[in-house]
């Protein structure tokens, strides 16, 4: 008897780690085809023929092809349905084993429900599904996995927090992962950013007090430099734009300011027109207004047309007895007969006679030529001496060139009118003792036969400054004695039937001019109102100068 066990047919246990396993081809042996029984087959071999023993063999060989086809199948059929990685492996031991069971076909084994957790967390591809799978799942099988898919959710959102680089950014990514792989750096950074923005802020508020100080000083001064100052320490300051215009219009108003002192300390009528044309706008326009109205002439009233213009002043209108009134002493027979003239015209006359610096400013300028001696006596603010007749109108025709107005010698009449000042005397003062304070002539210490003994004077051989001595009643000065004055009019025997309207009289012999007043080296015959001397026009001398008038638009 045989104590081998008979092989069984049915297959093996799986291992436990595997869902499912082929049994071992080794192992197992197809059963054999029960024989067809012989009277003979216990006892005489040989009655088993070459035929019988094909049909066992070729049955065999069937079974074998079915066998392969079978396990062919099955493994094409896990290779499609089972993952290869979770594929059971067979043990050594159950390898080894034989099973001659017939093996049956391997169903596809049923997932876990680990497995499907991490399948639909692979489907959804989110965070939501790979928090809901380890939350479900802490210890699972895919849990190292989903961790490390949430890290990288984590590892991007923080990597943006860096991109950013704001406090929102940081506080965004700390609101979705509070307890995050990266929240203590981001809890570091916004510390550092917000240290920063308050370092700024304390540094900008520090610099806003500083600009605000300095802003209040500069405008506390209210000038240039202090607004120059503000702006180089603040360019780019709150207040810079305001700093620039207030510098703009005290530098404007400095210009103003100094031209109109300018225009103000000449006085002249030129003077504040042109401030008036260089700033229309000018702070000081109702000023300048106001100094030319006063300036402009009227009767009475002093003006200067440019600074190097003599003064001038505008006599009224009127009618006055001119020349030698009869039985007056001293007279010559030239000098009558006494005559009234009206002057319906106004025109202005010079204050004074014109001077050495007045005459030289002529000469700077080109327009006269000659260079008079001053004889020693000092040139300055003493009458021009040394000066012809037509030097003197020279002189004139620059001014009108200059100052656009009708200058020129006065007329015989335009002198006496103008010396007289509604006079009707002899003498300016009515005496010769009276004339000792208005006019500078021959006085005693001169030693001429001819002085007035009743004036004494420390400049008894020369000339005096202009306006030394007194004004007569029209503003003039120095009309009488001084230097003597040239004239328009040409020399005539008398003053019979002289212009009647103070115009000049040109009959007489023109190579002479009359000259009035009379001079430093006068007596009192030669310092009456009516006096007349002759000069030929060519002529110049230290004792004779001239003023001028200008015509006055009515």
């Amino acid at each position: 008897m045989n104590d081998t066990p008979e092989p069984s047919n049915e297959p093996k246990p799986l291992n436990k780690n595997a869902e499912w396993q082929l049994p071992n081809k080794a192992e197992w042996q197809p059963p054999l085809p029960d024989r067809p029984s012989s009277p003979n087959a216990a006892s005489n071999n040989s009655a088993y023929g070459p035929r019988d023993e094909r049909a066992p063999i070729l049955r065999w060989l069937i079974s074998a092809i079915l066998l392969i086809v079978i396990a062919g199948g099955a493994i094409w059929l896990a290779s499609k349905v089972i993952v290869p990685s979770q594929l059971p492996e067979l043990s050594g031991r159950e390898s080894a084993a034989t099973d001659p069971s017939p093996v049956t076909p391997p169903t596809q084994p049923e997932k876990t429900s680990d497995e499907e957790a991490w399948l639909r967390a692979l489907e959804k591809d989110t965070l939501e599904g790979y928090r809901e799978y380890l939350a479900a799942f802490p210890d699972g099988k895919f849990a190292d996995n989903a961790q490390d898919e949430i890290d990288a959710y984590d590892d991007r959102a923080f990597a943006t927090a860096e991109q950013r680089a704001t406090i929102a950014g940081y506080e965004d990514y700390l609101a979705a992962w509070p307890e995050g792989r990266h929240a203590s750096q981001a809890r570091e950074r916004i510390a550092q950013m917000k240290a920063r923005a308050d370092a700024i802020a304390k540094d900008a508020a520090e610099r806003a007090a500083q600009e605000k100080a300095d802003w209040d000083a500069a405008a506390r001064a209210n000038d240039v430099p202090a607004y120059q100052t503000y702006l180089s320490k603040h360019p780019s300051g709150p207040n810079a734009a305001e700093a620039q215009s207030r510098i703009a219009a005290l530098q404007a108003s400095a210009a103003d300011q100094s031209a109109w002192l300018a225009a103000k300390a000449a006085n002249r009528a030129q003077s504040y027109e042109q401030y008036m044309t260089s700033y229309p706008q000018g702070v000081y326009i109702p000023q300048a207004i106001a100094a030319l109205e006063q300036l402009k002439p009227a009767i009475g009233r002093a003006f200067q047309d440019c600074p190097t213009c003599p003064q001038m002043v505008t006599l009224p209108s009127g009618t006055a007895n001119l020349g030698a009134a009869e039985g007056e002493a001293d007279a010559r027979p030239n000098e009558g007969p006494q005559h009234s003239v009206t002057f319906s015209n106004l025109f202005a006359m010079g204050v004074n006679e014109v001077t050495f610096s007045q005459w030289q400013s002529c000469v700077s300028e080109g327009s006269c030529s000659t260079q008079p001696r001053d004889n020693g006596w000092g040139a300055g603010n003493r009458p021009v001496i040394n000066i012809s007749w037509d030097d003197a109108q020279g002189y004139a025709n620059w001014l009108s060139q200059k100052t656009g107005h009708s200058y020129s010698l006065p007329s015989e009449a335009q002198w006496e009118y103008a010396a007289r000042g509604g006079e009707s005397s002899a003498y300016i003062g009515g005496s010769q003792q009276a004339l000792c304070a208005f006019a500078n002539g021959a006085n005693q210490e001169s030693g001429v036969r001819w002085a007035n003994p009743a004036c004494s004077d420390p400049a008894s051989d020369r000339t005096l400054p202009v306006g030394t001595l007194g004004q007569n009643k029209f503003g003039l000065k120095d009309m009488i004695g001084n230097v003597a004055e040239w004239t328009l009019d040409c020399n005539t025997l008398n003053l019979r039937d002289a212009p009647a309207n103070g115009e000049a009289d040109l009959r007489g012999s023109c190579g002479q001019r009359a000259t009035r007043g009379g001079s430093w080296f006068s007596g009192p015959a030669d310092l009456r109102y009516s006096a007349r001397l002759m000069q030929r026009r060519g002529d110049s001398n230290d004792f004779t100068g001239f003023r001028v008038v200008r015509k006055i638009a009515n």
